[in-house]
């Protein structure tokens, strides 16, 4: 099958910059594209992935329909490699489309070559995925974190090589300290941007993870979300005054009576009188107390 290559698609012309560039068909007679990335087709089984390609996970419905596409027309857009030897090539970008010719069964597929450095490569697959729209918010922190990792970027270096805000890349960050079942509900968009950073406003899991419960389970709206995160600082505040005004005396005592009865004891004092609170379960509970004070029906 002929395939032609037409397109305009996003691809880096520097490592600082991103810009436009449009793959015709026309090729001068050394092989070259417009953009000075050599055309050929190659085997699949010797081209690897981008391990710093940020996209985790690629919805299986997606690629088997794209996949069909390859089947009829062929694959129109070539992914962007870069040589590792002779033999082996590594992608820049295209994951999804090489994953999509994989499931068409494609033996050989159509790449633009082009010299690049393991460094430059990683950074351009790194921010090249940054820029799309359907990474979820936790891929794309992480490829923030590892950019800053790996290539010792500030934070407002790195927003300028991806033009955002350097407030949007610490907001990006500090998902990453949410605990692990709240960051797994904005990977699958359980949740947004905008419930997490409700989230992040309460200091420590416990509170985090109260506030995530009550979205999930309330369907709480972002609105809704914030006003909960600052009911729950409000009484995690009293509840810390309680503390240090507790009688730890009278604690000790409870828990005495408490293994004593073997229920749950509160003793609450005031000056020189007091409560003693006794709980139980059921009916059956209930005898069982009556019996150790003495107490018949």
């Amino acid at each position: 099958m002929k395939v032609s290559y037409f397109s305009v698609f996003r691809m880096p012309s520097t490592y600082d910059n991103h810009i436009d560039l449009i793959v015709k068909d026309k090729m001068d007679s050394n092989g070259k594209t417009e953009m000075q990335g050599e055309v050929k087709e190659i085997e699949i089984e010797r081209i690897s992935v981008n391990p710093f390609q940020p996209r985790r996970h690629f919805s299986l419905e997606e690629l088997e329909e794209l996949a069909a596409s390859i089947r009829a027309v062929g694959l129109i857009h070539p992914p962007l490699v870069r040589p590792l030897d002779e033999n082996h090539y590594e992608l820049v970008s295209g994951e999804r489309r090489f994953r999509a010719a994989q499931l068409a069964g494609l033996i050989k597929v159509p790449v633009i070559i082009r010299q690049s450095s393991h460094s430059l490569s990683a950074q351009a697959a790194l921010i090249e995925n940054i820029q799309r729209v359907d990474l979820n918010p936790i891929e794309i922190a992480k490829a923030l974190r590892l950019l800053i990792e790996e290539f010792q970027f500030s934070q407002e270096e790195l927003a300028l090589r991806i033009g955002k805000k350097r407030s949007t890349v610490s907001n990006y960050m500090r998902l990453l300290s949410l605990p692990k079942n709240i960051q797994d509900s904005l990977s699958k968009n359980l949740i947004s941007m905008g419930h997490a950073k409700a989230v992040l406003s309460l200091e420590g899991f416990e509170k985090q993870n109260l506030l995530h419960e009550l979205i999930l389970r309330d369907d709480l709206t972002v609105r809704e979300a914030e006003e909960a995160a600052l009911r729950i600082a409000e009484k995690a505040k009293k509840k810390m005054l309680t503390y240090v005004n507790r009688d730890f005396f009278l604690e000790q005592l409870a828990e005495k009576v408490q293994q004593k009865l073997g229920t749950k004891v509160a003793i609450q004092g005031k000056g020189k009188k007091g409560r003693i609170s006794i709980d139980y379960y059921n009916l059956d509970d209930l005898d069982r107390l009556l019996a150790l004070f003495g107490v018949t029906n």
